[in-house]
């Protein structure tokens, strides 16, 4: 059971602000990236194409961390280590999923993938099994 976001960095995912998601290569070096979070009530989420190194470190080690920070107000920030739970394609909501981050950061409802089309989305339900953060 994944624990909860204290309700104090519950601010920090509503807001469109990067996340800083930390994956694992097959070598071992940690693989860091900015994306697009957000947070059901229970779990973050996170969304990438099937075929980024992200989306391929994820599939083979599903361990992660991710860091969301306040760049308004100094030391707010959570850090969430902990391992994806489940992994959702297209067919069960992962398009509806970058759809509404889309929105959330761009304002647009419909997702505009710079210029590529037709690429397969997967969303990442995360686990926490530790929080840290101000």
């Amino acid at each position: 059971m994944s624990l909860p976001i204290p309700e104090k960095f519950h601010d920090l995912f509503s807001r469109p602000l990067i996340c800083a998601l930390t994956t694992m290569n097959a070598d071992g070096q940690p693989h860091t990236v900015p994306v697009w979070c957000d947070f059901d009530g229970e779990h973050v989420r996170v969304n990438a194409p099937a075929a980024t190194r992200k989306a391929r470190n994820l599939a083979r080690n599903n361990k992660l961390s991710l860091l969301l920070m306040d760049t308004q107000v100094p030391y707010h920030w959570i850090e969430i280590e902990g391992y994806v739970a489940e992994m959702r394609d297209e067919a069960h909501g992962a398009r509806e999923h970058i759809n509404k981050l889309s929105e959330k950061y761009t304002g647009n409802p419909v997702y505009q993938a710079f210029g590529q089309s037709g690429i397969n989305r997967l969303m990442f339900v995360i686990e926490a099994v530790k929080i840290n953060g101000l």
